[in-house]
């Protein structure tokens, strides 16, 4: 998409942005309902903000339009064909001074006057206010992007969507696996573990439904169009970050707001919203059920083994069966970062350490800027810097002693993250990594007993050596030719032959791991192996 077709989508998304808001506004004047009117609260913040984002990349847009046309114009070859090349100044003083009242054809309107050190033409002009090269690189995290309130919108567009779609085709995929689990337990009868898998179904249509709507949302904001700012994948230049990892996650939820909730009867109560917290698609943590959005202790800790991101998933459960309405979904990683990040701010701060910018300019945040949405520190200022009041100067300290800091032991992440399609959370976080050795040292070696699987009772069936076996994958009776889903069956420990409980009394056939001899009876064995068959037997004469 060139420019031109990018400013008039902008011109599009705007408008579209300011009618749902004027919408938003005229519905909230009819009702008095709080819940609708925290909602279309809600709503015209949101398009407030995307509102703001639109109308800065549209800025962008045409300036770097204009910046293109002022270089081509600065470019353009001449008609003699020499091209725009400036003429040597005189020599006399006379000519110098008409020389230099001469109009500078491919400066920018807001550079200064020429002067003998500096000339106004590139590359030695200075930045306008406007252009590119005046703004600083922002400085945000993975982490920042999925808060609520981050102003990044752009790369957090940008995150969304590739994470968004990859999450819909994996979800994809697990549906299509459930729905032939749901056919094979119809063929073989087995009621309670079809009504799990029917349930599984459903909650996965759900999943997807929602992820739809979240990618749709996303992609409505997004803007085809080469931009500067777009975000870089650190993860791929740092493999470390992409390494799973292992230790204990503390978590703590504390409320929810902004979601949509199930519908529910005229006259009923609200649904009752949970929320579950899965490690690599396996469920470690549930907190209670609750009606009014507002958990007050629900604390967790997880042990993590080779991970390499959590989701959160928000429940309601209008009926028997409990719909997700939300998923948030957290690079362990990523908070590994943002909590290292912490805790070196946090240590400058306690060491009196004060950042060359923040010394030129008191009043300006330093390097290490908290933003709002991670929390404040007690005693800090702008920026997470201590506060005047909190530095009480010593003589003998170059930039005063800080007053009481907090620990670095006691860092965490706390704030409000976004859900998809809709709504927010609360969220304390804290990742503790397991070190690579943890044996204790003051403890001897010992001896370790050895593992070893039970016996289990052997059924002993044509040189077949039967144990029962619990299958977890569905397999086939060798026998019979039903599936066995889920359920014990019976394995032969030598040739693994496998069939029902109920049918290896009927196997047949004779294990193949041993020979003949080992399974007939001795008259049917070779000739060379018959025994012998002594018989009373009397010496009369000499036999020599």
């Amino acid at each position: 998409m060139n420019e031109d077709e990018a400013i008039q989508n902008i011109y599009k998304k705007i408008e579209r942005e300011k009618a749902l808001i004027n919408a938003a506004t005229a519905m909230r004047a009819q009702t008095n309902n709080e819940a609708v009117r925290s909602r279309l609260d809600s709503q015209m913040r949101d398009g407030r903000r995307n509102l703001q984002f639109f109308e800065e990349k549209l800025r962008d847009i045409q300036m770097r339009k204009l910046g293109q046309g002022v270089d081509g114009l600065s470019l353009a070859p001449n008609s003699d064909g020499t091209g725009n090349i400036p003429a040597p100044p005189p020599k006399d003083a006379a000519a110098a001074a008409a020389w230099s009242d001469q109009p500078s054809f491919d400066s920018q309107p807001y550079q200064s006057q020429p002067t003998d050190l500096m000339p106004p033409r590139h590359p030695y002009a200075e930045p306008g206010p406007q252009s590119a090269t005046s703004r600083a690189r922002p400085n945000y995290t993975k982490l920042d992007l999925i808060k609520y309130d981050t102003p990044h919108l752009g790369p957090r567009i940008q995150l969304m969507l590739s994470q968004i779609q990859f999450k819909l085709n994996v979800e994809e995929q697990y549906l299509k696996g459930v729905e032939k689990m749901v056919q094979l337990y119809g063929m073989e009868g087995d009621r309670k573990s079809k009504a799990d898998a029917a349930a599984r179904r459903v909650e996965s249509k759900q999943k997807i439904l929602l992820l739809k709507q979240a990618l749709k949302r996303y992609e409505e904001l997004h803007i085809d169009v080469d931009s500067a700012d777009t975000p870089d994948d650190d993860s791929i230049n740092m493999p470390n970050l992409r390494k799973p990892l292992s230790g204990q996650l503390s978590l703590r939820v504390m409320a929810i707001k902004d979601v949509d909730h199930a519908a529910t009867g005229r006259f009923a109560r609200g649904p009752e919203t949970f929320i579950a917290v899965k490690v690599e698609d396996s469920i470690m943590a549930r907190t209670k059920a609750t009606r009014n959005d507002k958990w007050d202790v629900e604390y967790h800790s997880i042990d993590v083994d080779k991970a390499n991101e959590f989701e959160l998933t928000v429940y309601d459960k209008p009926g028997e069966h409990p719909m997700p309405i939300g998923m948030l979904w957290v690079r362990i990683s990523d908070i590994v970062e943002e909590m290292r990040r912490k805790k070196i701010e946090v240590e400058m701060n306690n060491s009196g350490w004060v950042s060359a910018d923040r010394m030129a300019n008191p009043g300006s945040p330093g390097q290490f800027n908290t933003s709002p949405s991670q929390g404040s520190f007690a005693g800090a200022g702008a920026g997470g810097f201590p506060s005047p009041a909190s530095q009480g100067p010593q003589p003998g300290a170059p930039f005063g002693d800080p007053g009481p800091q907090p620990q670095a032991a006691n860092i965490s992440i706390d704030g409000w993250f976004n859900l998809e399609p809709t709504g927010q959370i609360q969220l304390q976080m804290t990742f503790v990594k397991q070190s690579g050795d943890n044996r204790q040292v003051d403890l001897g070696l010992g001896r370790k007993g050895a593992v070893r699987q039970r016996k289990e009772e052997v059924h002993e069936m044509y040189g077949h050596k039967f144990v029962q076996h619990q299958f977890y994958n569905i397999m086939r009776c060798a026998l019979c030719g039903d599936f066995l889903k889920y359920s014990a069956g019976m394995q032969c420990e030598d040739c693994k032959y496998t069939c029902h409980t109920k049918c290896y009394s009927s196997v047949v056939t004779k294990c193949i791991s041993k020979s003949n001899a080992e399974t007939d009876p001795e008259e049917e064995k070779i000739n060379h192996r018959i025994p012998h068959r002594f018989t009373p037997f009397a010496n009369v004469t000499a036999n020599w």
